[in-house]
């Protein structure tokens, strides 16, 4: 074998979509659609623009994805990458750590795993990872009892230039419309909330949405009533949101130990915020 791990080009990523097509169960289109945006967003300084692939002898064999961006933690510019899309081919998976090590060596950088399986969680917390959301609060916000005060005026994805919004949240909102999620803008008391919403079918039956953004989990129950009834005109009454308890003033029933989400690094992330991740880029929720 002469095995390599080298940063993912753009020349790949037809060979990449092959070999992702054979690792998970999903559709091809899938992989096509999800990789053309990768490849249509610029790149985060001090990472790869897509990730890592093992190669043996030029012939790609594994991959990981690395998604990454900038956030805003308390005002202060965080690098955050979200790790996805680990595969290898069986022939090879004792090499599988060698993925691993090369994409997270960036000590700066805060990793997140969003999706790990239920028998892969052990693994992870093992890697170094530990639970920042441990489990999912299932509510139904329309039936949030309305807050006295001043009115709540909605501005959607095409009408954010006039929602107060300043330029980089409002570029994000409108970048996340474009990955296919509900975005808007709640403004109450002259202040702005933005939100974004992944849809999603819970259980291959019920329409719901999944809360890929919000600057705290206590703006949406500001204005859950309101965020709740313009959802359920969309024929999405039911919100997963990542949580680490019940959320005050949103109806509703946490479940602990669902869809866990997990993290390394110098920097804790924000309860709700999922944004140019594998969640809304490729729609893995």
């Amino acid at each position: 074998m002469k095995l390599r791990v080298r940063e993912i080009d753009e020349a790949d990523l037809p060979v990449l979509t092959d070999l992702l097509y054979r690792g998970f169960p999903v559709p091809r289109k899938f992989w096509e659609v999800g990789l053309a945006r990768l490849a249509a967003r610029s790149g985060t300084v001090g990472m790869p623009r897509f990730g890592y692939m093992l190669t043996d002898d030029d012939r790609a064999v594994g991959v990981i994805l690395l998604i990454s961006s900038f956030r805003r933690i308390d005002g202060v510019p965080a690098l955050f990458a979200n790790v996805s899309s680990w595969y290898v081919e069986p022939a090879y998976r004792r090499h599988a750590v060698l993925l691993y090590k090369r994409a997270l060596a960036n000590k700066e950088a805060t990793y997140l795993n969003l999706g790990p399986a239920a028998n892969v969680q052990p693994i992870v917390e093992a890697m170094g990872f530990t639970r920042y959301a441990a489990g999912q609060f299932a509510a139904l916000p329309a039936f949030a009892r309305s807050q006295v005060g001043s009115p709540v005026r909605v501005y959607g994805s095409a009408e954010l230039a006039g929602s107060g919004l300043d330029v980089d949240e409002r570029c994000l909102l409108e970048a996340q419309a474009a990955y296919g999620c509900i975005a808007f803008c709640c403004v109450k008391q002259g202040r702005a909330l933005p939100f974004v919403f992944l849809p999603r079918i819970v259980k291959r039956l019920i329409p719901a949405v999944q809360l890929a953004y919000c600057r705290d989990l206590a703006d949406l129950s500001a204005v859950a009533g309101t965020v709740g009834r313009r959802l359920l005109r969309l024929g999405r009454p039911l919100v997963l949101i990542d949580a680490n308890a019940a959320i005050p003033g949103i109806p509703g029933r946490y479940f602990a130990g669902v869809n866990p989400k997990y993290c390394k690094g110098p920097v804790r992330p924000i309860l709700g915020d999922l944004t140019e991740t594998e969640v809304t880029i490729l729609g893995m929720a």
